[in-house]
């Protein structure tokens, strides 16, 4: 009778707990649904001459007071991608490059200096998408890029995507002098 008493017990505890796991709210719980895609489309990308796909732009050397003001723009320095054996999904023509949000970009979609001279410059770096009458402002990290950015047509499987970078001045008054140096991760996108 004992053991009969217990196990009754024991149901009677487990559908409690049971039926109170069951009656949790649902505002506290929901789905996620995520979605992607992969596809065969690739380029080999030659940056600026490198050879493969990291590569150095160097611009120009200039006085501090080419920079006057806050919002103030030089040394727009013109750079590409050549690429190369491209192949491209069924559909899709061209391709442009995404440049993607990090540690290095500002809210504003620029390239904080992280240069770790003793003198460092206090602007930052603006990239442009280039062709040959135009220059888009690109706001590094925004999918803003993959409807403005100016795609390419990828002819006998090469293209090549022009782009150019230039100091821009974050800060009231005369930017200060000093060395500037700063990075970004892109990745192509097609369509």
């Amino acid at each position: 009778m004992k053991k009969l008493l217990i196990a009754a017990a024991l149901a009677t505890a487990f559908t409690g707990v049971t039926a109170q796991a069951a009656s949790t709210s649902t505002d506290s719980s929901g789905t996620i649904t995520f979605n992607g895609q992969l596809t065969s489309t690739t380029c080999k990308v030659n940056v600026n001459g490198s050879g493969n796909s990291d590569g150095n732009v160097d611009l120009p050397v200039l006085q501090n007071t080419a920079l006057p003001s806050q919002g103030a723009t030089a040394g727009d320095t013109a750079f590409n991608m050549q690429l190369t054996d491209c192949t491209l999904a069924d559909g899709m023509t061209a391709v442009s490059a995404y440049f993607q949000d990090g540690v290095t970009v500002n809210p504003y979609g620029r390239l904080t200096n992280q240069s770790t001279a003793t003198e460092k410059s206090n602007v930052t770096l603006e990239l442009l998408d280039r062709t040959q009458s135009n220059a888009n402002v690109i706001t590094i990290g925004s999918n803003s890029q993959i409807s403005n950015a100016i795609y390419e047509t990828v002819k006998d499987n090469a293209a090549t995507l022009n782009y150019s970078v230039r100091y821009y001045a974050e800060e009231e008054g005369v930017a200060s002098a000093g060395m500037v140096s700063s990075s970004v991760v892109y990745a192509l996108q097609y369509k």
